[in-house]
Parts: C-alpha cells; structure tokens; sequence
C-alpha cells in the first residue's frame, strides 16, 4: 500500500512539474505570436485552448454524463470541424493540385487513423498523463503542426476554419477530464492538450518559407485527411454497453435507454455544426 502512494504521489508530482512548464511555455509562444503580428493564429489557438478550458469546467461544476447533452456537444463540434474542412480547406489542396492534393487528403485521413490506432501503445507505459490524455495531446499538436504550416504559407486565410477546425476541443475537454479522475491523475494536467496546438502552432507558423504549390497541396491536403479523420471519429455513436467516449476521448456514447431519440438528437446535432459553419461562411462572404 505504501509503494501505492508513493507512486502516486510521484506522478502527481511529475503531472503538477509537466502542466506548470506548459504554461509556461503557453504563455511564451502566445507572446511570440503577438509580437511577429500573428494575430488571427494566436485568437484561434486561444480560443481551442479556452475551449478544452469549458470543457474541463464543465466536467467539474455540471452533470454532463446524460447522452442527450453528449451528443449534442459531440455532435456539434464534429459537424463544424468536417465542415471546415471540406469547404475551408479542401479547395485550396486541390485547387493548387488535384493529384497530389487528392493523394494527400487520403494521406492525411489514414495518418489520423494510425495517430489514433497507435496512441493506445502509450497506456503501456507510466506517464503522468494517462493514455485517453496523452492521445489527445499527440492530435492537438499533430493538428497545431498542420495549422502553422498553413498559416504561415498563408496568413490571410480566415479565422472562421480556425474555429471550426478547434470546436471539437469542449467535448475532448470534458471527456479527458473525466478519463484523469478515473486515473487518479490530478485534472490540471489538462492544460497540457489544452496547450499542444499553439505550442506547436506558432513556432512553426514564424519558421515556415514560402511553399511551392506542389508542396501546399501536400500540406492542405494532409490537414484537410487528419481534421476530417477526427471529425468522423466524434460523430455521436449510441452504444448499448458502455462508454467508449469515458475512456477515449471520442464519440461513442452509452445510450441504450432512449437510443432511438438520442440517434436523432445525433444526426440533428451534426447538420446543426455543419449548418452553424456555413451560415458564418455565408455571412462573412456576403459582409
């Protein structure tokens, strides 16, 4: 028992050192994109890290365990994120070349699935974030790696696919929060996931060069591939044992009891995050 607490003791220590240096490093890479006038990067990665924020509240201060409410915050986040995607994103690996940026969004999709598939080798192991939570932060800065590379290459694109591509960053707050009171694991360490998409974001946003065309189609379509790949692993799933969602951070929802209407509260959910990207599309466009 006593080898128990010591152990845990030490990870709680060591999950308390890791989220304190994050923040640390948060904050200095957030600054660094003020002063090199990267304005729209440094609200966007704000804004996905204020939204894991609410996430992680939520789970704190309200009960989010009924279907009803799960699927409707999967269900929205993962319609604007394939939205995004598709319609902000899409284009401009095609359009600057179909081949290799078709090739790429294939590319793109199967990287997303082996980072997920490959990501449960980490509960192996005895780190002080837990494996639902070390998943998360591999996708953050895997998606925070994507974002600056296209960001830099091209700065001018809008903040609304931003936004879009981050909304699915409230429910993966409130999942991993609660996958970490499972673990044992002292919840702050969520600012590291939280952290993950600017730390990764906004560094190489400042140290990518120009692209040629054939090499920005490669990279819009590898991100369109991985954002839509995260997007379709969120899309509420009514499940009748068990919750995949506690223990991934995805979408799979335990819901035997009103599966029927939680399935349309599921589809309705999806159109609506859809929806709510291209009416803000539409809105910018026509403004």
């Amino acid at each position: 028992m006593t080898g128990t607490k010591t152990g845990q003791t030490r990870r709680d220590r060591n999950a308390l050192a890791v989220s304190a240096v994050t923040a640390i490093i948060f904050a200095g890479v957030l600054a660094a994109g003020s002063m090199t006038e990267r304005t729209t990067l440094v609200l966007v990665v704000a804004f996905g890290f204020l939204a894991m924020v609410a996430g992680v509240t939520i789970s704190l201060f309200v009960d989010f365990s009924t279907p009803e409410r799960q699927v409707w915050a999967y269900g929205l986040a993962s319609g604007a994120m394939l939205a995004s995607a598709a319609a902000l994103l899409a284009p401009k690996a095609i359009g600057r070349h179909p081949q290799y940026g078709g090739f790429a969004i294939a590319l793109g999709y199967l990287l997303g699935y082996a980072g997920h598939e490959l990501g449960h080798l980490l509960s192996h192991y005895d780190l002080p974030l837990n494996a639902a939570v070390s998943e998360l932060t591999l996708h953050a800065l895997a998606a925070g790696s994507i974002m600056g590379v296209v960001y830099g290459s091209l700065p001018d694109l809008s903040a609304l696919f931003g936004f879009g591509i981050l909304a699915h960053k409230f429910p993966a707050g409130f999942t991993g929060s609660e996958a970490l009171k499972q673990s044992g694991i002292p919840r702050i360490v969520m600012i590291v996931p939280a952290s993950a998409v600017a730390i990764a974001a906004i560094p190489l946003s400042i140290l990518t060069p120009d692209l040629s065309a054939v090499v920005q189609a490669v990279f819009y379509g590898v991100s369109t591939g991985v954002f839509a790949h995260v997007a379709i692993d969120m899309l509420p799933e009514c499940s009748h044992v068990g919750s995949h969602a506690d223990s991934s951070g995805h979408g799979t929802i335990q819901c035997s009891r009103n599966i029927h209407r939680v399935r349309q509260y599921a589809v309705a959910s999806t159109l609506s995050g859809a929806g709510a990207i291209f009416l803000l599309w539409q809105a910018l466009a026509m403004g």
